[in-house]
């Protein structure tokens, strides 16, 4: 018996051996000989779209090779063009012989121009058809998208510096309102419609691109090569204190810095890092201006309904430490122990009502609630509902809720 397991064994060996040996046989050389993935790929890390006449243009940054010897990605620039963006994107693969992966992208730069169109339909496609995910970052630039994406393939060609990783430190730790694409979507789809962007734009910059001496050795060419020198112009990108505001998905207009400083004092953001109080003229100070860091920012919205009218308060409170003391004179004075009086509490108060009253201004002449408002009405369901169906617009309702704003500030020292 043990001899007749010991051969049936061998045979099984036997027939796995002869099995493995065909599966080599068959699979082996197309295994060998098949391309990788990144020679039948493109792996797309950046995407930028713009109007073309009636056609979409996209341009795609796409990595090519790893730069060994400087441990960092090489991308490329490619473009395409189309009736939709479906086909533009089919034609850069028609263009380079690869299909387009689109699961790396680090964010999504749309023109100005191209804004004036529903972007939500185009988004969705990248989402169904691209796959691209729905948390990454959605920018409107002025002036062309392909603009923006080649300067930062220029910026991490010469430098460590990364375009995705300088949005998420712009956008996401300094911004109240975050620019995903979901963000933009959930917007779109809400009952107010609204949306909003970050906002880039391209600024010329001065540069001196030959120096003193290499124009002094070219003898009775260095002036006329340090006047050409002087002229030439460096591209930057520039991430603008502001948003761009969007209505059923089509740009409407941009809040400004200092509007978007209203809407912080409300959203509770942490873009209000500093506060200047001016024409303090007490504890020993004549006409001075104090600047204050905001170490604690929190707010409590109440809503109220009364006789009908919606009234809603922002109750703010704010943990400041003064930083800098100037006076009227223009000197400096050494910070020292600052008493928070009645007069202090009030100016910084009213700095910050005024700012949010500016922000309000503009909600309600563009009928754009940004700051969320609606929501905050909508918890309380039915006697907001009766509110709207006073209205004859209900569009307009932010022109019809009485906003307050209660500060609360306290001081602390290092």
């Amino acid at each position: 018996m043990n001899w007749l397991r010991k051969s049936l064994n061998k045979i099984k060996h036997a027939y796995a051996l002869y099995y493995f040996v065909i599966v080599l046989i068959i699979f082996l050389p197309s295994a060998i000989t098949i391309p990788s993935l990144s020679f039948r790929s493109a792996i797309i890390t950046a995407i930028g779209v713009d109007k073309q006449d009636e056609e979409v243009m996209v341009s795609v940054l796409t990595l090519s090779e790893i730069s060994k010897s400087e441990m960092r990605e090489n991308v490329k620039l490619l473009q395409g063009s189309g009736v939709t963006l479906a086909n533009a994107f089919s034609s850069i693969e028609s263009s380079i012989g690869r299909k387009i992966l689109m699961g790396h992208v680090g964010y999504v730069v749309i023109s100005e121009d191209f804004a004036t169109q529903n972007v939500a339909e185009v988004i969705n496609t990248l989402i169904i058809a691209g796959k691209v995910s729905n948390t990454v970052p959605l920018l409107m630039c002025e002036g062309k998208a392909k603009d923006v994406l080649d300067n930062a393939q220029k910026m991490e060609a010469s430098s460590s510096y990364n375009m995705r990783e300088m949005i998420n430190n712009e956008f996401n730790e300094t911004y109240t309102k975050d620019i995903s694409i979901d963000s933009f979507l959930k917007g779109y789809y809400s009952d107010i419609h609204i949306s909003t962007l970050g906002y880039v734009t391209l600024e010329s910059q001065p540069t001196n691109a030959i120096d003193s001496s290499s124009g002094q050795a070219q003898g009775g060419q260095s002036q006329q090569s340090s006047s050409q020198s002087d002229s030439e112009q460096k591209t930057a990108i520039s991430y603008k204190t502001e948003h761009a505001v969007f209505l059923n998905g089509k740009f409407k207009y941009l809040f400004t810095k200092e509007q978007m400083r209203g809407i912080n004092w409300i959203v509770e953001s942490d873009l209000q890092k500093i506060l200047t109080i001016n024409g303090i003229s007490e504890q020993g100070l004549n006409d001075a201006s104090i600047t204050f860091t905001i170490s604690k920012h929190s707010v409590t919205p109440k809503v109220d309904f009364l006789n009908g009218k919606p009234y809603v308060t922002y109750e703010i409170s704010l943990t400041m430490t003064p930083v800098e003391i100037i006076e009227a004179n223009g000197g400096a004075r050494a910070i020292k122990e600052i008493t928070l009086t009645d007069e202090l509490k009030q100016k910084i108060c009213d700095v910050v009502k005024r700012e949010v009253a500016l922000s309000l201004s503009v909600m309600r002449e563009q009928k754009t609630d940004v700051i969320g408002v609606y929501k905050l009405l909508y918890n309380k369901y039915r006697p907001f509902m009766d509110f709207l169906d006073t209205l004859q617009n209900r569009e307009d309702f932010l022109n019809y809720v009485n906003i307050g704003v209660d500060v609360n500030s306290f001081i602390t020292t290092n």
